[in-house]
């Protein structure tokens, strides 16, 4: 019997290269919203920090010109975190893009990975069945054998 050749391994090869790619781009999507929550929290930590040394600078004599320098920069502050607050939001949205890609070209790949053991076990059954009738026949021939030399 000639040896199992799987007729969409092209395919399949070519569904494996796409789940690697959405695998990479999955990955960097991830580091993207790392990257971008580590934004956030420097951001949130600049504003809280301005927010106590306002709050601590009121508990003393500040004046006026200082005090708008420090709501101006806290507003620059809060705007920057928003910044980064809606960074983070579209970072998520693109990973969970990139999330669902890499599922369906994982979900491809074993479909036709199924599909390839679906036609081993077939061509396997095959083989064996037809090794089982070469057998069959070479027991039927010297059984004959054997048959027409007692006769």
């Amino acid at each position: 019997m000639k040896r199992f050749r799987f007729q969409l391994q092209s395919v399949a090869t070519l569904r494996a290269l796409r789940e690697f790619r959405a695998r990479e781009s999955l990955a960097l999507a991830i580091r993207v919203c790392e990257q971008a929550e580590l934004a956030l929290a420097e951001a949130r930590g600049r504003r809280e920090l301005l927010e106590e040394l306002i709050r601590s600078g009121r508990a003393f004599t500040l004046r006026a010109a200082e005090h708008v320098t420090f709501l101006a920069a806290l507003r620059q502050a809060a705007g920057d975190e928003a910044a980064a607050a809606q960074a983070v939001a579209q970072a998520h949205a693109v990973r969970d893009t990139r999330l669902n890609e890499y599922y369906e070209a994982a979900r491809n790949v074993k479909v036709l990975a199924n599909l390839e053991s679906r036609a081993r076990l077939a061509h396997r059954i095959a083989v064996d069945r037809a090794e089982q009738a070469a057998l069959d026949e070479r027991a039927s021939v010297a059984a004959a054998r054997a048959h027409r030399n007692l006769s």
